[in-house]
């Protein structure tokens, strides 16, 4: 799709606008230039304002739209064409806003101005047609849809949507053919969305044993994915088959039972799924699209990711899936109250509703609702006993605000509910054994780390994390370096990992390797408080006195830890000194701590 169109209009076309006679300004003096800006005097009582000017709102609403604050950009754009209702630029514009912000029903109003000016149009016409398809009104949605410029077209995804409305218009066969033209290679990834699609029009025309067989196909091809599971077994519980759809979805929840909670579709009031219509089936493929342009490195805009999930939940409300893809734009906009109020639209019956809570909490705390947060994970982990998702989440939200002893009770319940243990678990480990560590308990520390690296061996945070601990403690000396090194091995440009090597070498007196690595180690990841604290350390010992002092004055601005300030203040004053100053560890002292 051509993205040209949509960019905001440039500041040459923004004074090139007409103004209305409120908005217009003074000529600037002669010579081009203006005065220097003065402090405006201050408003009197009972003096009125003077109104906002068109370049005014234009700005403020350019500012939102920069700040993905697509709301207040609406609003702004809004009111700036109340001044000129009549500019088709600016019509253009408010239109593009609407969409932004998810008004899609009011941004349809200004598609007819639009295509006035801009009969290609793909927002535009496709926004139309969608306005069509709620209103059952097929035939003239594929009119719409065939207005849309060459440049313009929904790519090969366009021909499913022509499908759908030949199936809406109860013309099976040409919907048919369609599909026909499009199946892809059988056994490729992509034949089980397309069988979906088939079966779902096999069931609008009525032959439930074509459907049937379409839907069985497409989970033997796609047994991993949550969106073919769900739509097979929706399938089949329209078709009667209950009892099989409650097993498609009981095996998934068990497979990936801490991905994603199946309970809502497989309880036993779970409501009958709606039957397939163009407008469900319509939203799916806009879904599609917006995943396409959220996950191509090459798309610069995910904001037009954006509007093609807002499409669908115009088509499909509860499409819910869309309503988490929004969030997550949102919350990737750092616009955190607009990502709760969509998670707010996924419903207790949908499959993402535990999972949308759980983002919630995570949100919450994000805004300094941190009470709210651990309180609404409590909620959750009190609620199902069988997973371990809500307690991971508390856990790791109480380890970030340092309180250590908590968050190991709540590893503790994660670790209870995990039963035999596999390769994914390592992290929960290492989180425990990390703030086992915090909490001065080692030896349980040590083995959390153990049992981390025993479930994953070539984790490299893990292989830093126990082998820095080993060589800080004096402990295992040889192995902890070897540990380490190959921490450096797999992340080569990660300056945490490069900042343990260093600190290791300069625990055992090895300066100048010390020096070399926290060089390398600053160059990574400059603004890291502890890693230029460190390199002042090393520093100092190799003779580089004013150098080190430099350092330890960056280290001061970096915003180190509270218990480190004072530290650091007394080595810039008073250099290093056995009161300030880690001991080296000795490979001989060490040697009677070995033994495993």
């Amino acid at each position: 799709m051509n993205r040209t169109p949509f960019a905001l209009l440039s500041a040459a076309l923004l004074f090139a606008l007409p103004l209305s006679g409120q908005a217009q300004q003074g000529p600037a003096p002669q010579g081009g230039a203006r005065p220097p800006a003065t402090r405006p005097p201050a408003v009197q009582p009972g003096q009125r304002l003077a109104p906002i000017s068109l370049q005014g709102r234009y700005l403020a609403a350019r500012v939102g739209e920069q700040d993905h604050d697509y709301d207040a950009a609406a609003d702004q754009m809004d009111q700036a064409l109340a001044l000129t209702p009549l500019d088709p630029e600016l019509i253009y514009a408010v239109f593009r806003l609407r969409m932004y912000a998810g008004r899609i029903d009011s941004a349809a109003e200004l598609a007819p101005a639009v295509l006035a000016t801009r009969p290609g149009d793909g927002f535009a016409n496709l926004v139309m047609a969608i306005q069509a398809i709620k209103k059952g009104e097929y035939k003239a949605a594929e009119q719409q849809l065939n207005k849309i410029g060459a440049e313009n077209q929904l790519g090969a995804l366009r021909d499913y949507v022509m499908a759908w409305l030949k199936a809406g218009e109860k013309d099976y066969s040409a919907a048919r053919a369609l599909l026909v033209r499009l199946k892809p290679a059988a056994g490729e990834r992509a034949e089980a969305p397309s069988l979906v699609i088939e079966g779902q029009i096999d069931e609008m025309a009525g032959d439930k044993a074509a459907a049937e067989a379409k839907y069985r196909r497409a989970m033997s091809i796609d047994r991993n994915g949550l969106r073919t599971t769900i739509s097979v077994a929706e399938g089949m519980r329209r078709l009667g088959k209950d009892a099989e759809a409650r097993e498609i979805l009981k095996t998934y929840g068990a497979r990936y039972g801490d991905s994603v909670v199946m309970d809502g579709l497989m309880g036993p009031n779970a409501p009958m799924p709606k039957p397939p219509t163009p407008a469900s089936g319509i939203a799916e493929i806009l879904f599609d699209i917006g995943g396409i342009l959220a996950s191509d490195p090459r798309n610069q805009r995910t904001d037009l990711a954006l509007i093609f999930y807002q499409l669908a939940t115009a088509l499909k409300p509860e499409q819910d899936f869309a309503w988490l893809m929004i969030a997550g734009l949102y919350e990737q906009f750092h616009q955190i109250p607009k990502a709760i109020a969509a998670l707010g639209r996924i419903g207790p019956t949908s499959p993402l509703y535990w999972q949308a809570r759980l983002r919630t909490a995570a949100l919450d705390a994000q805004e300094d609702k941190f009470d709210q947060a651990v309180a609404r994970l409590r909620t959750l982990v009190a609620e199902k006993p069988d997973r371990i998702d809500a307690a991971l989440t508390l856990a790791d939200l109480l380890r970030s605000k340092d309180l250590f002893a908590e968050a190991v009770a709540a590893y503790d319940t994660a670790i209870s509910r995990l039963g035999t243990p596999d390769e994914r678990h390592w992290q929960v480990y290492f989180g425990r054994g990390i703030v086992l560590e915090r909490t001065k308990n080692w030896p349980k520390a040590e083995a959390d780390m153990k049992k981390a690296l025993e479930l994953s061996p070539e984790q490299p945070y893990v292989l830093n994390y126990l082998g820095y601990s080993w060589i800080d403690q004096g402990l295992h000396l040889q192995e902890g370096m070897k540990m380490l090194e190959r921490a450096t091995e797999l992340r080569p440009d990660d300056g945490s990992i490069t900042d343990s090597v260093g600190w290791a070498y300069y625990r055992l007196g090895q300066y100048e390797k010390a020096v070399e690595w926290l060089e390398r180690a600053t160059e990574q990841k400059g603004d890291d408080s502890t890693i230029t604290d460190h390199l002042g350390d090393a520093y100092w010992h190799v003779g580089r006195r004013r150098e080190a002092r430099f350092q330890w004055e960056r280290a001061l601005h970096q915003k180190p830890d509270k218990d480190r300030l004072p530290i650091i203040q007394d080595k810039i004053a008073n250099g290093l000194n056995p009161s300030n100053d880690k001991p080296t560890v000795y490979e001989k002292a060490a040697d009677s701590k070995q033994g495993g």
